[in-house]
C-alpha cells in the first residue's frame, strides 16, 4: 500500500529517526513520597490559629478601663507662666509685623506675618493656657496666614486683601486686651 511506513526491520536508513528528531533521554521520574510530618506541622498551625482566635473573642474586656479620662489640671503659677510666655510671644510678633508690614518690602512683610503665626500657634499649644488667651492666640495667628495668602498677587481682589487686614487688625486688638495692653 502506498502511505504504509516502514516497518523499521532492515529497511535501511529509513529505520532511524531524521537527524534532529531523536527522542530526549529517558530520565526516572523520582516518585514523591508523602511527607507526614508536613502535614501533621500544618494541623497544628492550623489549630493553634483558631485556638488564639477562640480566647481572644472570648476574654472579657477589662472594666477598669475608662474611656474618659480626667482634664489635667494646672497650678496657678503654670497658668501664670504659659500666659506671660504667650504674651511676651505676641509683643515680639507684633513688633516685626508692624516694622515689616509697614517698610516697602512685599517679602519681609509676608515672612514676618507668616514666622509670627507659627510663633504664636506653637506658643497657644501650651496645656497649661486657658482657652481665653489659647483662642485669640490662634485668631490672630490664623489672620496673620489668611493676610499673607490675599496679600500675593492675583490672590485677592483689593477689598478681600483690606478685609483680611481689617480682621488681623480686630484679632490684634483681642490679642492686646488679653495681654492687658489694651
Amino acid at each position: 500500500m502506498v502511505g504504509d511506513l516502514p516497518s523499521g526491520h532492515g529497511e535501511g536508513l529509513s529505520a532511524q529517526p531524521a537527524a534532529g528528531s531523536w527522542p530526549p533521554p529517558h530520565f526516572p521520574q523520582l516518585v514523591s513520597r508523602p511527607r507526614p510530618w508536613l502535614a501533621i506541622a500544618v494541623v497544628v498551625t492550623a489549630a493553634v490559629a483558631v485556638a488564639a482566635l477562640v480566647v481572644a473573642l472570648m476574654r472579657p474586656t477589662s472594666p477598669h478601663t475608662s474611656v474618659h479620662s480626667a482634664a489635667p489640671t494646672h497650678t496657678t503659677s503654670e497658668l501664670a507662666t504659659a500666659q506671660q510666655r504667650l504674651c511676651e510671644t505676641y509683643k515680639l510678633a507684633a513688633r516685626a509685623v508692624q516694622v515689616d508690614t509697614n517698610g516697602s518690602d512685599k517679602a519681609f512683610a509676608r515672612i514676618a506675618l507668616t514666622n509670627s503665626a507659627i510663633l504664636l500657634f506653637s506658643v497657644s499649644n501650651d496645656p497649661a493656657l486657658d482657652e481665653q488667651h489659647r483662642s485669640a492666640a490662634q485668631a490672630l495667628a490664623t489672620a496673620y496666614l489668611t493676610d499673607t495668602a490675599k496679600s500675593s498677587e492675583g490672590a485677592a481682589t483689593e477689598a478681600e486683601f483690606q478685609e483680611a487686614v481689617a480682621d488681623v487688625n480686630a484679632k490684634d486688638a483681642a490679642m492686646k486686651k488679653v495681654c492687658g495692653g489694651g
